[in-house]
């Protein structure tokens, strides 16, 4: 039987070497092969484990790269967003939990947002390192919001102080005590409050009592406090408190004193002014103030105005009933005084002298009062002034009229027989003046015009309006004849208002528009014309009116001079002479005065416009109605000279006075006889 190759390798392997190979050669192969397969192995191992130590130090640098990603992340957002919450926990915006639990969340969302970028072997330790970290910064939330809790209460406490402060001393202590009781300061910090309190209350006592003692310059009240100060009376107090307290108080003292002695020094040397002033006030005639004819006595008491100053206030009521009087009873009782005290003995002629030269003075200045600036008085009267200015004469002239006719009503009213009318005051008048100028001819008729229509009616109403016009023109009287010639509707023979012409003229002049004769030509042939019927200002007056309607009628007519020298315009200067002054009639006759002198060209003002022979018609009718009721001969009548009567009729009708040669009217049995010019009134 054949034995597989197998088996007998199989049994020849079991046969022992030994049988077939010498012993030591044996082993030597077999130390060799084992010796080969152990190195091998050996080698295997250290391979292993050198491919154990990469892997582990792989993963211990992957752990490292890791740890530093996480570092960064908690060095920086984890950091600002511990930062952030931190923050809200110190101001109170949040308690410690809140922000732990805030600081939970986000550090979980935001690890899951790294997580998958880390290795997985070192996922564990890592986590572990990052909740380590969170858990970390967490820590100081607490002790974060006790502190802020702490500052709260703190900031509460001064609050509740200074509410406290408004309160009485005990109701604020009472206050603040029910908020501390609720509060979580320490015991010693809340004694720290109630001293705090209280000290501060000791010092408002003593800023309220200086600031009393100041405003009423009190020097015995400061020394007061200086005194409580000393005694330890506000205990609260530190000492560096006390003595500042005491430093001020007594600098307050001396500033005081010096402040009151200042202002004793200066009330003895100005008690001059005060008296003067008060006897300004007593001597306008009105009641004066208690209270302050109290303190003007203090401020002169102890000086040497004292004495004046208790004359006036004793005479006072006299001086006041004195003030109201016109100034023609204040004379009247000044030269009644004088008589008195000329003719009686007195016990104290030196306080009657006192008294009269009071009451000279009072009437000296009222008597220039009335005829300068009579609106002043007319406000002393209490009776209400209208402001006349220059713009309003401008943009409302009848509103100015209206106001100029109601204050010179009030100066009459004042019933003062030297009362000067004059409603524009004085610190009006400049710029009035200067708007009147500015007005053209038109405008300037126009606002005379609505003058005299205003004063129709009132009493003296031609005065007021007359003063006025007076003011306004400066004294140039050509805007009063104007407004005569515009109230009685003059008019000249050509048919042109004598007001207008007047005006015209006037502002022709003025501007020097026209070259006129020489003024000695035009005064001569002027004097000639009027001869005796006008002297005086009224010469002067109506003179000035006449050269104004010479110049008028001059450009009217389309006329000029062409030099000064050249001799007035014969038809001009006639028809002017006629219009400026009515017309002049030369009564004829010899006459004599009561020298026994001869009296030529005797001249008469003719009623307005009237002609020779219309006026000599109407004297025959006289002459014949005078013979019949005083049987004096016509012809003995028409010796007397005639003269524009400045009385009229009953209704306004003109008359004519028939004078003697010692110049008076013609009186017949206890009558004066006059021409009358029946149904003329101008």
């Amino acid at each position: 039987m054949l034995i597989p190759r197998s088996q007998g390798q199989r049994q020849a392997g079991n046969v022992s070497l030994s049988q077939h190979v010498p012993s030591t050669g044996l082993q030597d192969i077999g130390q060799a092969i084992g010796g080969v397969m152990q190195a091998r192995d050996e080698k295997q191992q250290e391979q292993e484990l050198t491919a154990k130590r990469l892997e582990l130090m792989n993963n211990k640098r992957e752990a490292e790269e890791a740890k530093l990603k996480l570092d960064d992340v908690l060095t920086t957002e984890m950091a600002d967003k511990v930062t952030v919450l931190k923050n809200d926990v110190s101001n109170g915006a949040k308690t410690a939990e809140n922000a732990r639990l805030e600081m939970q969340d986000w550090s979980k969302v935001r690890y899951s947002e790294i997580q998958n970028e880390l290795p997985g072997h070192a996922q564990k330790q890592l986590q572990e390192y990052w909740q380590s970290s969170t858990g970390n910064q967490t820590q100081g939330f607490m002790a974060l919001q006790l502190r802020a809790d702490t500052q709260k209460d703190s900031a509460l406490a001064d609050r509740a102080t200074e509410i406290a402060t408004r309160y009485d001393r005990k109701q604020g202590a009472e206050y603040l005590e029910s908020f501390l009781v609720n509060s979580n300061l320490s015991e010693p910090e809340k004694m720290v409050r109630r001293n705090a309190y209280q000290a501060t209350r000791d010092q408002l006592d003593i800023d309220d009592r200086i600031t009393t003692a100041l405003e009423g310059k009190d020097t015995q009240s400061l020394q007061a406090i200086l005194a409580d100060l000393n005694s330890n009376k506000f205990g609260y107090l530190d000492g560096k408190q006390i003595q500042q307290n005491k430093d001020r108080v007594a600098s307050r003292i001396e500033a005081l004193n010096t402040q009151l002695k200042a202002e004793e020094n200066k009330r003895v040397s100005e008690a001059g002014k005060y008296l003067n002033e008060y006897k300004s006030n007593v001597l306008t005639g009105r009641a004066q103030d208690s209270d302050y004819e109290a303190n003007v006595g203090q401020l002169v008491a102890g000086t040497e105005h004292e004495a004046e100053f208790k004359f006036l206030k004793q005479q006072s009521l006299n001086f006041q009933k004195f003030a109201n009087k016109s100034t023609s009873e204040q004379l009247s009782l000044i030269n009644a005084q004088k008589a008195k005290m000329k003719n009686s003995p007195s016990a104290n002629a030196s306080e009657e002298e006192k008294i009269l030269s009071t009451y000279e003075g009072m009437y000296r200045e009222k008597l220039d009062t009335i005829k300068r600036n009579p609106n002043q008085a007319v406000s002393e009267a209490g009776l209400k002034v209208h402001s006349l200015s220059g713009d309003l004469l401008k943009a409302n002239p009848a509103k100015f009229i209206s106001g100029a006719i109601e204050n010179g009503s009030s100066q009459l009213a004042l019933r003062d027989p030297n009362i000067k009318v004059k409603p524009i005051s004085e610190e009006d008048l400049p710029e009035a003046k200067q708007a009147f100028d500015k007005l053209s001819v038109n405008e300037k008729l126009n606002f005379i015009g609505g003058l005299i229509q205003q004063s129709k009616g009132i009493q003296n109403g031609a005065t007021l309006w007359g003063a006025t016009l007076g003011q306004l023109g400066a004294g140039n009287q050509n805007y009063i004849a104007a407004g005569l010639a515009k109230m009685n509707g003059y008019g000249s023979t050509a048919g042109r208002p004598l007001a207008t012409s007047i005006i015209n003229g006037t502002q022709i002049l003025k501007n020097k528009q026209l070259v006129m004769p020489k003024d000695a030509e035009l005064k001569a042939a002027f004097n000639a014309y009027v001869g005796n019927t006008v002297t005086g200002t009224t010469s002067n007056n109506l003179y000035n009116v006449f050269r104004a309607v010479y110049a008028d009628t001059m450009e009217a007519r389309n006329l000029q001079h062409s030099k000064a020298d050249e001799l007035p315009n014969a038809e001009v200067l006639k028809f002017a002479l006629a219009s400026a002054t009515g017309g002049v009639h030369q009564q004829n006759g010899s006459f004599t005065n009561y020298a026994g002198g001869k009296l030529k060209d005797w001249k008469v003002s003719m009623p307005y416009g009237m002609t020779d022979d219309a006026f000599e018609n109407r004297l025959d009718a006289g002459y014949s109605a005078i013979s019949s009721s005083t049987g004096i001969s016509e012809s003995e009548l028409k010796t007397l000279r005639l003269r524009q009567s400045s009385s009229r009729t009953k209704s306004g009708e003109l008359q004519y006075d028939l004078l003697d040669e010692r110049g008076k009217p013609l009186v017949v049995k206890g009558v004066a006889w006059r021409i009358k010019m029946n149904g003329v009134t101008r």
